[in-house]
């Protein structure tokens, strides 16, 4: 029951803070829109070029060329997946919204 009250709470609490005017959102609309289009692109583009560098890789280390146990290589790619998904995902949004909440708690935001 005391978790149900504090859900209602903490509801009530974010319509407050965080409300939403539509007339902004209207008018920003298409400019959401290209953004959405245009980090989607830059997301499938980027995660081809990280299958073309894998498979790549895969084929020099078939030739014989590279060796399979290239920590470097592992490493970059690594990082790389991480950051693609983080983008496709939209989960770099949430860290940052998060680090900005975090920053205004510490009294950084005005």
């Amino acid at each position: 029951m005391a978790e149900l009250i504090m859900d209602n709470d903490y509801i009530s609490k974010m319509k407050k803070m965080y409300t939403v005017d539509p007339g902004v959102v209207d008018k920003m609309n298409w400019f959401l829109v290209l953004a959405g289009a245009a980090g989607t692109i830059l997301c499938v583009l980027a995660f081809a070029y990280w299958l073309i560098r894998f498979f790549g890789f895969l084929l020099s280390v078939s030739r014989g060329a590279r060796s399979l146990k290239d920590p470097k290589f592992w490493k970059n790619m690594g990082v790389a997946m991480l950051i693609i998904l983080l983008f496709m995902t939209g989960s770099v949004f949430t860290l940052l919204s998060q680090f900005y909440d975090y920053m205004d708690i510490w009294g950084w935001g005005g």
